[in-house]
Order: structure tokens, then sequence, then C-alpha cells
């Protein structure tokens, strides 16, 4: 027997003793099990969830999906502050996909860069106008040439009496102000917000103190943007043919940090090629510093075929996904966290260098994150969870309905494949593996993201895991992780789909 099968008659010995016919390999799903608090002295907030792949540190291990519905400049922005990263999605068309990157990069994290501003010969009426339609209570004033003149506090107005006043009679005159340089370190402008007395915002002007945007303290609260390169951590998904190689070319000089080669079946010829050709790209052009994705699979030779091709992570997950039917309608698939074991099984055969395992479907959420962390993931690959921001490319570009709700689809739906037919990925192919459905809208990323990062933290404390190094060496202890019965699932209200 080769490597693979060796491995395979070490992880399932029963299999290759049997000498006949046997039983399926018991698969578990991310929801039905779960991990088992234990004596611990980490406190939850001081867990580091930084994670690694290849040469890429990420202080918070949570990739968006390359999906239509989700990952866009805005996503790819927005999951950046946060120590993430955004994986923008295979449009068809290079330069659409390299401009997003192009704004993705240039973008200053937590600066409010056009916001609702006013004149100082306005009123009051005027504020209040823009308190009760967007809901911003602190607004710039601005003068001739862009010139910050003030800003104004609602909370330090009553309004029912003043509304005929000038707005120059309330706001705070610039000189009473704190700003700061257009081009100031971040680090500069979140020490200040956070640390500085009366300081809970801080307008940017250039050398002509003309206004160029304006930063918030409430914002900086779970701020934590991971650059790369001296430039905001993102990543582009590429296909398999060579236009899309020239694609991820152009990405690597542009300062892309992760380039993801993505296909619905990573073990196969064309992905295994394009994965050598991309990391050599990446050496070439980037002197090895970015990382390179392969994915995705389902059996721990794929796994192994990726990482003798050099990819720096592979994407584990055929059919698990929440809005993906390819287990329904092909009979094929794994769930995620046997495949998830299953690869940690031959990651800790092969040594140190070995790929990241980036678990893509079952992720909508921090429970979910932990345990797939716990299992063996490095990083964690989410769209359902993160579609429900306001930045996801979904939200941005049909808005939220009457209910509350953002629209949602997989890549392999009826939805996409019409979208994309003339593209070779898609050619010849009529039957859907995808549906469409809807996620309940939680608004901007940054205004909810920290409280579940705060529970994936707290998941880490449980396990009395003070980091992911930590975390992967309790999974490795046999009593880590328990299986939930039916009855159990719904004494702690979750359903088994």
């Amino acid at each position: 027997m080769g490597f693979v099968e060796d491995v395979y008659a070490e992880m399932y010995p029963q299999l290759f003793r049997s000498g006949g016919l046997v039983n399926p390999i018991e698969g578990y799903t991310l929801r039905e099990v779960r991990i088992r608090p234990v004596f611990s002295e980490v406190h939850p907030l001081g867990a580091d969830l930084s994670s690694q792949i290849g040469p890429v540190k990420l202080n918070f291990p949570l990739l968006s999906a390359a999906m239509d519905a989700v990952s866009g400049p805005d996503m790819a922005k927005a999951l950046f502050e946060v120590g993430g990263c955004g994986v923008l999605y295979r449009d068809p068309e290079a330069k659409v996909q390299l401009d997003w990157l192009e704004e993705a990069l240039t973008h200053k994290p937590c600066l409010v860069s056009e916001p609702k501003s006013l004149h100082q010969d306005q009123t009051l009426a005027n504020v209040q106008d823009i308190l009760e339609k967007f809901g911003f209570s602190t607004i710039p004033i601005i003068g001739r040439n862009r010139v910050l003149v003030g800003v104004i506090f609602t909370s330090e107005i009553s309004f029912k009496k003043h509304l005929s006043d000038p707005i120059k009679k309330w706001m705070k005159p610039r000189s009473q102000l704190k700003v700061e340089k257009v081009d100031t370190p971040f680090e500069t402008i979140k020490n200040r917000l956070l640390n500085e007395q009366e300081c809970s915002v801080l307008p940017i002007l250039d050398g002509k103190n003309r206004f160029q945007g304006i930063y918030f303290m409430k914002d900086f609260f779970v701020a934590d943007p991971t650059f790369y390169n001296d430039k905001p951590l993102v990543g582009i998904a590429i296909g398999t043919e060579k236009s899309d190689l020239e694609r991820a070319y152009q990405a690597l000089e542009m300062g892309a940090g992760i380039i993801v080669v993505d296909s619905s079946h990573g073990n196969c010829p064309d992905v295994i090629r394009q994965t050598e050709e991309a990391v050599k790209a990446v050496v070439e052009r980037a002197n090895g510093r970015a990382a390179v994705i392969g994915g995705n699979v389902a059996d721990i030779d794929g796994y192994y075929r990726l990482a003798q091709a050099g990819a720096h992570g592979v994407k584990p997950g055929i059919g698990p996904g929440s809005i993906c039917t390819t287990s329904q309608v092909t009979g094929a698939g794994v769930p995620m966290f046997t495949l998830i074991r299953e690869l940690d099984f031959i990651r800790q055969k092969m040594g140190a260098n070995a790929p990241a395992i980036i678990p893509d479907g079952s992720i909508e959420g921090p429970g979910d994150m932990v345990i797939a962390l716990a299992a063996g993931g490095d990083v964690c690959m989410a769209g359902k969870w993160l579609v429900a921001a306001s930045e996801s490319f979904s939200c941005r570009t049909y808005g939220v309905d009457n209910e509350g709700f953002v629209q949602y689809w997989g890549m392999a739906s009826s939805k996409a494949i019409k979208a994309r037919m003339s593209r070779s990925r898609y050619q010849g192919k009529t039957a859907p593996e995808g549906v469409e459905g809807r996620v309940r809208h939680r608004g901007p990323l940054r205004t909810w993201i920290g409280g579940d990062i705060e529970l994936i933290q707290g998941g880490f404390a449980h396990a009395g895991a003070a980091n992911l190094a930590a975390l992967h060496e309790f999974g490795n202890r046999p009593i880590a992780f328990v299986r939930f019965t039916q009855a159990g699932q719904q004494q702690i209200g979750t359903r088994l789909d």
C-alpha cells in the first residue's frame, strides 16, 4: 500500500482487518459534536485567536467564502478590519475582480471617508433631519474647499426649542477639536481614541486643513486589522484556466496576500496542476510571501496531493454547506467534523510543514467555528454567517427585504448557474447542487462580530486553551469531544437537519 492507504489503515484498522464487507464509517457533523469543558485557567477575553496559513498570519481565523452573494470589496474591507480576510469571489471579468482588489488594498481601516456633513450656515433642523433619517449623532461641519470648521454632537443639543438656530452656535469649533494628519499610522489613531481623554472622534485633515474623513472611538472596540506586507490582507479566488492564472499574477503584483485556487472538487489533475503553478508564481513574484490555498477535497488523498503540489492551505468540504445540496442530489459527501479529523490525522503524520486545514462549509457561527478549530482546523471559511452583514454582496446589491432578511444562494444553485452559464466552470451544467434562501440581517459587521469573537474566546477558555496550538492539543485528548444524541440536541436547542 502507498502512504495514503497506510494512513487510512492506521486510522480505520477495522476496515482493513475484517476481510469482508464492513459497515460504513460513521461521519459526524459539527452540530452533533461538542467539546468537553475542562479545568481552565484561561480568561475568555485573554484567548489568542490568531492563526497561520503558510507565511500569512491572521488575527481572527476567518475567511469569507468566495461566493457571489458574500464576498465583494465591502466584505473584504470589513473582515480585514476585525482581523480576518475577505476572499473576493471569481467574477467572470478579471478587471472587475482586480478593481475590487485595488479598492480593498487601499482601504484605511475604520475611516469614515464620506460621512454626512453640513455647513455652518445651516440650522439645527438640518442636523435633526440627518439624525432621524440616518441615526448619525456626530456630524462634521465643512466650509469652503472642504476645510473643517467644526463638529456638532447631537447628544449635547436640545432640539425642541432651537431648530432654527444656526449650526455655528452649537458646533464645537475646529480650535477645540483634536485632529490627526491624513498619513497617521493606524496604531496611533487607535491608541489616541481608546486611551486619550475627550477624544471620542478624530477628524482627519490634509496639509491644507481639508477634511479627509473621521474616526469614531466606537468603531475601534473590535478593530484588529490584519496587515500583510504593509497592506490590508485581502484574498482572491481563481479557477483552473490559464486566464485565471494570469489574473493571479496581477493580483500578486498588486499585493494580494492569499490566492485561493477554487474548485468544487479539488482532487483532480487541473486543480493540482494549477495550484502548483500558482505556488511557483508566488515564489517568483512575491518571494514566497503570499499564501496559496487549494480545494475543495473530501479525503486525505486530496489533502496529500495538494500538499505535494505546494499549497499552504487546503479546504475540506464537499457537500456540508448550509445551502449546498451536493450530498442530497449526487449521493456524495463527508460530514465536516469527521473530515477535519481525518485531515488532521494525516497532517500530524506529515509534520510541521503540512498545509493548514481550512474547513469550508457548516461554519454558521461561533460555536461551529470553535468545534472546527478544536477538531484540527486552522482557519475557517464562512458564507451564511457573513452574508447577514450589511457589507455582503447580496445585501449591497439587493438590500434587506420587508421582513429584515438578506438573500443568499449557493454557487451551484440555479440562480448562480444561470448567471454564469458562459463560463467554463458551468458549460453544459444545468442540474443545480445548491439552493437559495434568506438570512436575518444583522447590520454592519463591526457592530456584531465583536460579540461572536467573545463567544469563540469563551469556547477556547472552556477547553483551557489560551491559543490555537493549545486548542489543537486539547482536541487530541481522548475526552475532548462528546457526540450528542438526538435527545441531547433537543436539550441544547439544536436541530439536526
